[in-house]
């Protein structure tokens, strides 16, 4: 390893004729890509311990939910505490009324 630091500005770092581009890009070699599993987290439903994206697949299929598309996170972020509060508004006035009907009797 030593000789190698020695060595290093001896070194040829020259990319011509590795193809027709000197770019990066074009001498890159291509391969499939490989994407890791998933870390292991914990269900916010159960708590229980969800390790791979198999389990993760499961457990959403399990619960009847789905990932989030593009976009809808961030939509989800800017406009979900006003729809929370409006349903805790419905949820209340229907209480109301049905509370009034029933002092009316």
């Amino acid at each position: 390893m030593s000789r190698y630091k020695d060595n290093y500005d001896n070194i040829s770092w020259d990319r011509t004729g590795y193809g027709q581009s000197a770019s990066r890009s074009a001498n890159r070699a291509s391969g499939p890509y490989v994407q890791g599993d998933y870390a292991a987290y914990e269900c916010p439903i159960t708590g229980d311990i969800i390790d791979g994206k198999r389990e993760h697949a499961k457990n959403l299929e399990k619960h009847g939910c789905r990932v989030h598309e593009k976009g809808e996170f961030e939509d989800v972020k800017k406009y979900g505490r006003q729809r929370h509060e409006e349903a805790i508004d419905r949820a209340v006035d229907q209480a109301v009324q049905q509370m009034a009907h029933e002092i009316d009797w």
